[in-house]
């Protein structure tokens, strides 16, 4: 087999690619093949017959299907690119634009580990409104990672509501934001900071690093465009492995920041009046 062949063979179906990924986890039989990829006999068994031809699938006396020697080898190799596949599928507009020099060269490298994303696109009535996902999705959480980079007016106010409920919070926020709050809502901040819920940072290395929201199980990404702008156009993901990304790149930037204390803020306050 050709490798052409074989990239036809496992990317031009979809439900070849997802059952070869699926067989990656172990052998399964046909009814959890069913369950798994949501599809009947008559659709996937044909599929099957094509990577069984092309030595990539077995099947044994009792009908358990399993990867071949050959077949594992090559579906463990291709599967982060399959995984980036589905990150990059019909967003090449939104990822072609954006700025990642701020991100570690490991983590653009497993960018795939974020799985399917979202990209959300308000509509002009509602540009400056916190994303009502983002919104809803934090209200569920318990435990939530912010990294911010740009300003929002209502950021700490809403923050300072989630603390109230008992969420907790790990806040990081850029040289520019805090400098803006400082200047806009000191007192909220003030009061923000207080809590023993919350921990917040100062990174102060880079303005125009990701903004980025990790809650119980979902992930907001908003990345800058190559212009150093933000152009509210987000990215929202379930996935596990977009936390983890999400996490590592979080736990990136925490390692970078300094403490902000209430005293800190304090002195900071009174300095500037």
């Amino acid at each position: 087999m050709t490798p052409q062949e074989l990239i036809d063979t496992i990317f031009l179906s979809d439900k070849r690619e997802r059952f070869l990924l699926l067989l990656l986890e172990g052998p399964t039989d046909i009814k959890k093949v069913k369950e798994h990829l949501n599809v009947t006999s008559s659709s996937i068994l044909p599929q099957i017959k094509k990577l069984r031809e092309k030595g990539l699938v077995f099947k044994d006396d009792e009908g358990i299907y399993d990867l071949t020697t050959t077949g594992r080898l090559i579906v463990e190799n291709l599967s982060p690119l399959a995984c980036m596949l589905d990150v990059f599928d019909s967003k090449e507009y939104y990822w072609d634009t954006r700025d990642m020099e701020a991100i570690p060269r490991h983590l653009v490298e497993n960018i795939g580990q974020l799985g399917e994303v979202e990209v959300i696109e308000p509509d002009l009535d509602h540009m400056y409104d916190l994303q009502l996902q983002l919104h809803s999705n934090m209200l569920k959480s318990n435990y939530i990672k912010c990294l911010i980079s740009f300003f929002h007016p209502d950021y700490v106010e809403f923050f300072n509501s989630l603390s109230s409920a008992g969420k907790n919070l790990e806040l990081i926020f850029t040289g520019s934001v805090m400098e803006r709050i400082l200047a806009e809502s000191p007192s909220d901040i003030q009061k923000l900071i207080e809590q023993e819920n919350v921990d917040i940072r100062l990174f102060r290395e880079n303005d125009y690093i990701p903004s980025l929201i990790i809650g119980d199980d979902f992930t907001y990404f908003c990345f800058f465009n190559k212009s150093h702008m933000y152009d509210h156009r987000d990215i929202i993901s379930f996935t596990e492995g977009s936390i983890e990304w999400g996490t590592q790149l979080f736990v990136y930037y925490r390692d970078l920041s300094v403490p902000v204390s209430s005293e800190m803020l304090s002195e900071i306050i009174n300095g500037s009046e």
